[in-house]
């Protein structure tokens, strides 16, 4: 599943559940089960019968499907709990609404929740929609200089007000975020178009690399927010910085050894795998804050910041080793690679379902 499957499933689950403790709060029982029964069949079950048994054609994600079927009979069982709904609180609904990665805060003093780090794919979500929106009605200036004025201004005028927000109001679904990260999209967009990375001259990664330093050490950047001793400086250091792990990364391709490298690759391919066990980290184990009280008495700030940093990577290094050798979960993650058997067949039967056939001249 890409970006926007997961994102979608998301945001269905965030429209959902508001409707469905509505409908458990006024709805007959009667009603609540027949809608429960409609859920779990009409929405939940047959499109991924039809599919797997070959009634359908439709070219669909196999993980998609069943993780669709799966959440609208979720939807369905939670809606015949009618206490279940009624349970779930204001603050609950606001939480799942809101969408913060960090504490908020607010003139009206509103009381949420935060999500963990899945805010980062709603405010991810609007950031791109900003950047190709602006950058569409940008392009109709024939001028290249005036086109790259406009967009010039648009970019810092929206990282302003981003970083000038955060210190007013944490907005749903990080918005404030999503401006700042506007400087970041249109500095890719522009090294991407200007080829810089080949036409810098190695010394000036000497700069870049002070640039990062200095951010790195000035203190702490939460881009959630966003909020940092100097966003300015923190921002100049995040582009300096990905500069560098980028040109460094093209040197590691070149003069590594292979295993250094099917390593790194390794990383980008199971990237999802590191999300998910990221999220597990922070929100069910939660060992790097004992792991930061146990070093910070001894090792002082720095070195604290980076055994956890250590942790948290071994943690899900360990996580993306494990995964491809778990016959169940393999699946799960990975479906591409280690799908099922059933599946697998199916997959093979729909190929060949879909292949043209050439019409016999008589």
């Amino acid at each position: 599943m890409g970006f926007y499957d997961i994102l979608y499933e998301l945001l269905g689950f965030f429209v959902t559940l508001p409707l469905l403790r509505v409908i458990a709060h006024h709805a007959s029982i009667t009603i609540q089960r027949y809608l429960f029964w409609a859920e779990l069949v009409f929405i939940g079950m047959v499109p991924i019968v039809v599919f797997f048994t070959g009634l359908t054609t439709i070219n669909i994600d196999p993980p998609l499907a069943i993780t669709a079927g799966c959440f609208f009979a979720l939807m369905g069982y939670w809606l015949s709990q009618a206490d279940l709904l009624t349970r779930i609180t204001r603050e609950q609904l606001l939480a799942a609404v809101y969408g913060a990665g960090s504490p908020v805060f607010n003139p009206w003093h509103w009381q949420v929740q935060p999500i963990g780090a899945v805010w980062f794919l709603l405010s991810m979500f609007i950031a791109i929609q900003l950047f190709n929106g602006w950058m569409t009605l940008t392009a109709r200036y024939a001028q290249r200089t005036r086109q790259d004025l406009a967009r010039g201004v648009i970019v810092i005028a929206l990282a302003i007000s981003g970083g000038v927000l955060g210190q007013i109001a944490y907005l749903p679904w990080a918005f404030n975020a999503a401006l700042l990260a506007q400087a970041f999209l249109y500095a890719g967009y522009l090294v991407r178009q200007t080829n810089l990375l080949q036409r810098m001259p190695a010394p000036w990664y000497l700069l870049l690399t002070f640039m990062w330093l200095l951010s790195a050490f000035q203190g702490y950047f939460a881009l959630t927010v966003p909020v940092s001793p100097n966003l300015l400086i923190s921002v100049m250091g995040g582009v300096a910085g990905s500069l560098c792990v980028i040109r460094f990364s093209e040197w590691l391709s070149q003069h590594a050894s292979r295993r250094v490298v099917q390593g790194l690759q390794r990383y980008g391919q199971l990237s999802l795998v590191v999300l998910c066990f990221h999220l597990i980290d922070l929100d069910v184990i939660g060992l790097a804050g004992w792991v930061n009280g146990l070093v910070l008495p001894h090792g002082g700030p720095l070195i604290a910041t980076v055994a956890t940093i250590g942790y948290r990577i071994a943690f899900v290094t360990l996580a993306m080793w494990a995964i491809p050798h778990l016959p169940v979960l393999r699946a799960c993650f990975l479906p591409r690679q280690y799908s099922f058997k059933w599946l697998q067949r199916r997959e093979k039967q729909y190929v060949q379902f879909s292949k043209p056939r050439d019409d016999k001249m008589n």
